[in-house]
């Protein structure tokens, strides 16, 4: 079997959006929020499949008391559209307010509608807005991976009405903040596949050329001193090369999409999980003290435009 595996890591865990989500109220380190009008993933459509309840590390029980404690789940379906309308407000988390567009609540009336131990419920949610930060540096994550996805994609929606399933909920009035990872340079994404095939074929074949080598030695252990030395040679030559492909390899990887991401007719992916947070308290983010509680996580899925 081969030894290089040509695989993509699931690099976007809950834990690395939950570490960038509560960590910082600002700005990412190593981030940059920049002008996301021409992007592609404008006037895109997306299904938001929301997941609300306990999580690792959440404070929510600590803040409101018996919050979820049954392990119960609020499962909560949202349909948006990503527009290119400058938005009015700005949420420092986001980003920016001349980098904050329009993100449009595309179900009826913003109701949806989820079953309850009462029966059938409806949930409203409104507009809110989006940005999209490019890291410009390597980010570490939770469990100390290194990665650098091509956006992080941020937004918030509100919800007016709040929705309960037994003690999961979400309160009435609650401005709900999610975060994931975003690739919306299609050509760019088809490039980075191919050179990534490119490396794992070279790496690939450094490793057979190393076995029949060795195997060629071992048969000939007694051969000329000259030819050994030779071979001695290309296999350092060999190791440095390895050594190059691996770090491109896994520099390619950190770039790449996980498993799994939700993909847009025009090419865009979306990471296939992300964060829900809200805010913990009323203290302004730039006040020492603001802090951000973990919600739930949400998942996501393209529709046609």
């Amino acid at each position: 079997s081969k030894l290089i595996k040509m695989v993509y890591p699931s690099m976007f865990t809950l834990a690395f959006f939950s570490a960038i989500l509560v960590s910082s109220a600002h700005l990412v380190p190593g981030a940059l929020a920049l002008s996301t009008s021409a992007t592609p993933l404008t006037e895109t459509k997306w299904s938001l499949l929301l997941d609300v309840g306990l999580q690792p590390g959440t404070w929510m029980p600590k803040r409101f008391p018996g919050w979820a404690e049954s392990g119960a789940r609020l499962p909560l379906d949202i349909k948006v559209e990503f527009t290119n309308e400058p938005f009015d407000q700005r949420e420092t988390l986001v980003g920016p307010k001349d980098s904050t567009f329009r993100l449009k609540v595309c179900n009826d009336d913003g109701i949806s509608t989820y079953v309850s131990e009462k029966g059938q419920q409806e949930v409203q949610f409104t507009d809110g807005g989006w940005c999209i930060q490019r890291p410009t540096a390597n980010i570490r994550n939770a469990e100390g991976s290194l990665v650098k996805p091509e956006g992080l994609l941020k937004f918030w929606l509100d919800c007016p009405s709040g929705a309960k399933k037994r003690d999961a909920e979400i309160f009435a009035g609650t401005r709900i903040f999610f975060t994931t990872g975003v690739w919306d340079d299609p050509p760019g994404l088809e490039m980075m596949e191919t050179e990534y095939e490119r490396v794992v074929d070279e790496l690939q074949g450094i490793v057979d050329s190393t076995r029949d080598i060795r195997k060629a030695n071992e048969d000939n252990e007694s051969g000329n001193v000259l030819n050994r030395l030779t071979d001695f040679r290309t296999l350092v030559g060999s190791s440095q090369e390895f050594d190059r492909l691996v770090s491109n390899k896994e520099a390619l990887e950190r770039a790449s999409p996980p498993m799994g991401a939700a993909k847009a007719s025009n090419g865009v992916k979306i990471a296939p999980t992300g964060s829900l947070v809200i805010k913990g308290n009323k203290i302004p983010d730039w006040l020492p003290g603001s802090e951000y509680l973990i919600l739930g996580t949400f998942s996501t899925k393209a529709l046609e435009a």
